[in-house]
C-alpha cells in the first residue's frame, strides 16, 4: 500500500500539510507577482466608477521585466509604458478634461462658471485662523521687458494654522478637491491673458471667468482695498465698434463708439456701453438696447427718405 503523498517535481507535501506560501518578490516592494518570475507588475489600481458596460477604467499598475527582456518600472496606463513624468503629466491633462466635464453639468444647470480672472479662490481648514491658501490673478502695472503682464499671487493669511481630528482631516481634504479645479481654471486663464486670446479653440468654456464675447486681454482686474475686504473685481471688455459722423470739417466730427462690457463691481450684468462725441456715457441693458436699435433703424429709414428727395428739384 503506498503512503497517501502528493508528489511534484519540487515539493513534496504529506496529507493535512498546508502548501507553504510562495515568496515574495524580493527585487521590488511593490511587486504583486510570488515565487520565482520575471516579470513584475504591481496590483491594478482602476477608477471608482464603472462605465456604461460595466467594466473598469483607466487601469494602471507598474510594471518591470528582468532577463533578456528587461526594463526598468514603468507605469502601464492609458495602454502606453509611462515614465513618472510622463504619467504625472497625463493625469494633469485628465484632471483638465475632468474639470471640462464637470463644467459641461454647470451649463445643463445654468450654474455660473469658475471666475479665475476675478475671484481670490481660498482654503481653509476647520480651527484656522484664516486661509490656508489662497490664490488670485493679478496684472503688473508696469512689467519688466520680457516678464509676463500677469501672474497668479499664492498666499496665506497670518497664523493660519490647525490641529485637525480625522473629520478636520476628511473636511480639509474635501475643500483640496473643490480648490485645484479653480487653481487650474486660474492656470488656464492667466495663459490665456499671457498669450493674449480671448478664447481657447474649444469655445466659451476655455475662457473660464469670462463671457465668450470677452476680449480678455482688454479685460482689466482691479483690487478693492483691504479695508474693504480685499479681493478682486474685472471689468469685462468685448469689442468696440466706432463710426464717425463728418461733414468735411474734422473739428465738428462726431463720433460714436458702442461697446460690449461687464463691470463685476455692479450687479447689473452686461451692458452696451454708448458714447457719442463728448457727451455721457449711456449704458444701455437689453431693453435699452433693443429701444436703441428700433430708434436707430427709424433714423437710418428716415435718411434713406431724404437721401431720395434730395435728388429732387424745387418747384418752380
Amino acid at each position: 500500500m503506498t503512503s497517501v503523498r502528493e508528489t511534484t517535481d519540487t515539493e513534496q507535501l504529506n496529507l493535512g500539510q498546508p502548501k507553504p506560501a510562495a515568496a515574495p518578490c524580493g527585487a521590488y516592494a511593490w511587486c504583486a507577482e510570488t515565487g520565482n518570475h520575471t516579470t513584475h507588475a504591481s496590483a491594478y489600481t482602476e477608477a471608482p466608477t464603472l462605465d456604461g458596460y460595466g467594466d473598469c477604467v483607466l487601469p494602471a499598475n507598474i510594471l518591470a521585466e528582468d532577463g533578456a527582456e528587461a526594463f526598468a518600472p514603468c507605469i502601464g496606463f492609458l495602454d502606453l509604458d509611462l515614465t513618472p513624468t510622463q504619467t504625472r503629466a497625463r493625469v494633469t491633462e485628465l484632471h483638465r478634461h475632468l474639470d471640462t466635464v464637470a463644467a459641461l453639468a454647470d451649463i445643463v444647470d445654468g450654474q455660473a462658471p469658475l471666475e479665475p480672472g476675478t475671484e481670490t479662490y481660498s482654503v481653509t481648514a476647520p480651527g484656522a485662523s484664516g486661509a490656508l491658501i489662497s490664490s488670485e490673478i493679478y496684472h503688473l502695472d508696469d512689467p519688466k521687458p520680457g516678464d509676463p503682464a500677469a501672474r497668479i499671487a499664492v498666499f496665506t493669511q497670518p497664523s493660519a494654522d490647525a490641529d485637525l481630528d480625522v473629520a478636520g482631516a476628511d473636511q480639509l481634504a474635501a475643500d483640496l478637491e473643490q480648490y485645484l479645479p479653480r487653481l487650474r481654471a486660474q492656470r488656464d486663464h492667466l495663459a490665456a491673458i499671457v498669450q493674449g486670446t480671448a478664447r481657447h479653440p474649444a469655445g466659451p468654456l476655455a475662457a473660464l471667468g469670462h463671457y465668450p464675447w470677452c476680449s480678455v486681454a482688454g479685460c482689466i482686474t482691479h483690487q478693492y482695498d483691504e479695508r474693504d475686504g480685499g479681493g478682486s473685481y474685472v471689468e469685462h471688455a468685448g469689442h468696440e465698434t466706432t463710426v464717425t459722423l463728418s461733414d468735411g470739417h474734422p473739428a465738428d466730427d462726431i463720433r460714436v463708439t458702442a461697446g460690449l462690457g461687464a463691470d463685476e463691481s455692479y450687479s447689473s450684468g452686461p451692458k452696451v456701453y454708448l458714447v457719442v462725441g463728448d457727451l455721457d456715457v449711456l449704458g444701455l441693458d437689453a431693453s435699452g438696447v433693443d429701444s436703441t436699435i428700433t430708434q436707430l433703424e427709424a433714423l437710418t429709414s428716415a435718411l434713406r427718405t431724404m437721401r431720395g428727395q434730395m435728388d429732387s428739384e424745387a418747384r418752380a
